[in-house]
Formats: structure tokens, sequence, C-alpha cells
């Protein structure tokens, strides 16, 4: 019996530059805001996009078939604040300038996330999720964040890779597992910076399972979309802090989502 693992790693990666099969070349940037000019914004991508590693600042032309929203209602372009965290849905195409330009923006969103939160006495973990009830097949935003908070400078964390896991469980199957590559990962962080990690799936299935096409597609597919049901979704750390890795430092949020 063949079984197919599937381990998409994501750490320290935020969830941008993704295209949707739907939209064509249509590609999504989440940022935050620098600047409002009425008909342009400038935005800063999150930490660790694709985009970011060009261009720390870009220009979004918004036009008069842009389309503002917020918690699903239509916004005005006034609406939009410096330091509100955005999805830019566009083209795909980014000009080469300073700022880096984007002329084609399909669509500004802002964000509006749950938030849940643990800690110990070194490091601050918080899980951002977009809503927590959801229409079937409705995509679902979500990623964390990890801060040293201890009292050096920095500290070093040994792991296998990716560090950092989510699982999705439904009561009786897995959308996603804290599957780990079995290597020997030496990361640094570093007090008063934020890591963000962003969801990815991670699981399995095997080829004689009846429901194997579903998993096919649902793993060929970096959006995270789910059928109809109840949902425990945890999100935690999984390191230590020796080579050895003597003590696992495991930080938990759990938490539930509906989808109708």
């Amino acid at each position: 019996m063949k079984k197919i693992l599937i381990l998409m790693i994501g750490a320290i990666l935020i969830l941008s530059g993704c295209s949707h099969p739907e939209n064509n070349n249509k590609t999504l940037l989440v940022a935050t805001i620098l600047e409002n000019n009425g008909s342009y914004l400038v935005v800063e991508p999150i930490k660790g996009s694709v985009e970011l590693n060009s261009a720390d600042k870009i220009k979004v032309s918004i036009g008069n078939n842009t389309v503002l929203e917020s918690k699903d209602k239509k916004i005005s372009v006034e609406d939009i604040e410096i330091g509100h965290k955005v999805e830019i849905l566009y083209d795909g195409t980014i000009a080469e300038s300073y700022p880096a330009q984007i002329n084609k923006c399909y669509s500004v969103q802002i964000l509006d996330y749950n938030v849940f939160t643990t800690e110990d006495e070194n490091f601050l973990v918080k899980t951002y999720i977009n809503k927590l009830e959801f229409k079937e097949k409705e995509e679902i935003s979500m990623y964390s964040t990890i801060e040293y908070i201890g009292e050096k400078d920095s500290i070093t964390i040994w792991s296998g890779e990716p560090y950092f896991h989510y699982e999705i469980y439904d009561g009786k199957e897995y959308f996603s597992e804290g599957m780990t590559q079995d290597i020997l990962k030496q990361t640094v962080l570093n007090k008063g910076e934020i890591y963000t990690i962003p969801f990815s799936k991670s699981g399995g299935y095997s080829e004689e399972d009846p429901k194997a096409d579903f998993w096919k597609q649902y793993y060929s597919e970096k959006e995270l979309k789910l059928p109809k049901g109840k949902y425990f979704f945890t999100a935690y750390t999984d390191f230590s802090l020796n080579k050895e890795q003597v003590e696992n430092i495991m930080l938990k949020i759990e938490f539930e989502v509906n989808v109708n």
C-alpha cells in the first residue's frame, strides 16, 4: 500500500503572493498600509513574503474599478488607514522602481482577525484567523507569530523542520497534521522581532483510501477550504533550547471553527 505524504513548509514565511486558480494570473499580497494618498496606497509586504524580498515599499494604484472592502462590506478609500493590514489582489506584475509599483489592483480588503494567545517566560505566540464561522468552500486565512520575550538579546532554538505546526481535526479525520522533516535545524530568534508563520497544509493519504481523489485535490490547493463540519484547530511550537533536545518547548493554542 502506497502512502502519499505532503509536507508544505512555511516556516518564517507569510502566506502571500499565492495565485488563485480561479483567478488565472491574479495574485494575493498581504501587506501593511504605510500611506494613503487617495489615488494610491503605499504598503509594506508582510515579513517573509515573496514581494518583500524585492521591495520593502510598494505603491498600489487605486482605480475606479478597484473593489475596496472590510468585513465583506464596500468601503471608500478614505476608510483605509495607516497601520491597517490588508489583502491586495493584483495582476501579479510589480514594476521596478522605488517604491515598486502595482499598477493593476483588483481589490483591497482590510483584514480583521480573531487572535488567540499563549506564552511562557521566553516566548509569546499568537494565532490569527479571519473568522470562526465559514461557509462551505470559503477560504480560511490563518497565520501565527512568535516573539522572543526573555531576558537575553536573542535565543537559539533547535528543531526539525518546521518548528511550528498546525493541526485541523474534525473528530474523524485530519485535514492538517504536525508532520516534521527529521533534520536538526538551528534557528536564532532576536528579542524585539516578531516572526510570522503562515498556515500550510501538512498530511498524507493512501492511494487505496476511498477519498483519495478528494485528498489529492485538497492537498494540491494552497488555499484552505473545508467541507461542512465542526473542526478543532491546534497551533503549537515544537522545538528545544538545546542541541540534545532533552526538553521540548510546546506552546499550544486551540480553538474551534464551524463550516456551514
